[in-house]
């Protein structure tokens, strides 16, 4: 963390020790931990969910559980959380962690692509965060809109890229699927900034957090 990441922190209301211990578990039991929302992050989502209080919360790309965790914290137990993995090898830590932090009613965990769990999910979402294969961000954009309600929030981690959104295809060098990613991104924040449907901001807070509510 910056200076400035670690002065935020500790101004910050951090998570409660059940939420706490999940987020140190992710960092034992997984091979990709910086793949989770970090505790700063959660507090993001725990306060969203709480200040909007909605019916229904998808999670696209849910890891080890760590952001669902918070998620399902700040609903306290109001409406219904769908968590979309697509990998089988994170249910039963997704599972441990929720009943680690005492959670698992009004949860729905759905082991399967999001491309093909999102049309089956109903409308009226109203709290909706994306972090997830990014190459089908665009995708999820466009398959999650329709669904939500007005006033809903749709959240999208990792939308400045590690800083990658202000290069150009010239001047960026890396594996091509790292290339492809940033130019999916780089067009997903023109696409949603340009979206008559939406009110949109993007957040500098860890890896660049774009929050979109729907007019």
């Amino acid at each position: 963390m910056t200076p400035i990441e670690e002065y935020c922190a500790a101004h910050t209301s951090m998570p409660d020790d059940g939420i706490y211990q999940v987020f140190r578990s992710v960092a034992l039991h997984t091979a990709n931990p910086n793949m989770a929302s970090s505790p700063y992050q959660g507090v993001l989502l725990q306060m969203l969910a709480s200040i909007v209080q909605p019916e229904i919360v998808v999670e696209v790309g849910s890891h080890a559980g760590f952001g669902s965790v918070c998620l399902a914290r700040g609903m306290d137990g109001h409406g219904t959380l769908h968590l979309i993995e697509s990998n089988e090898e994170y249910e039963p830590l997704i599972r441990k962690h929720l009943l680690m932090a005492g959670m698992g009613e009004n949860i729905q965990l759905h082991i399967a692509p999001a491309i093909q769990v999102i049309p089956t999910l109903p409308t009226g979402i109203g709290l909706a965060f994306v972090d997830a294969d990014k190459e089908n961000y665009p995708l999820y954009y466009s398959l999650l809109l329709p669904k939500m309600k007005k006033g809903g929030i749709m959240l999208f981690d990792n939308m400045l890229w590690y800083g990658r959104v202000l290069l150009s295809p010239e001047t960026e060098s890396g594996s091509l699927r790292c290339e492809r990613e940033t130019r999916v991104i780089q067009n997903l924040n023109t696409i949603i900034t340009d979206d008559p449907r939406v009110d949109n901001i993007l957040l500098p807070i860890r890896d660049g957090i774009m929050l979109c509510r729907i007019k």
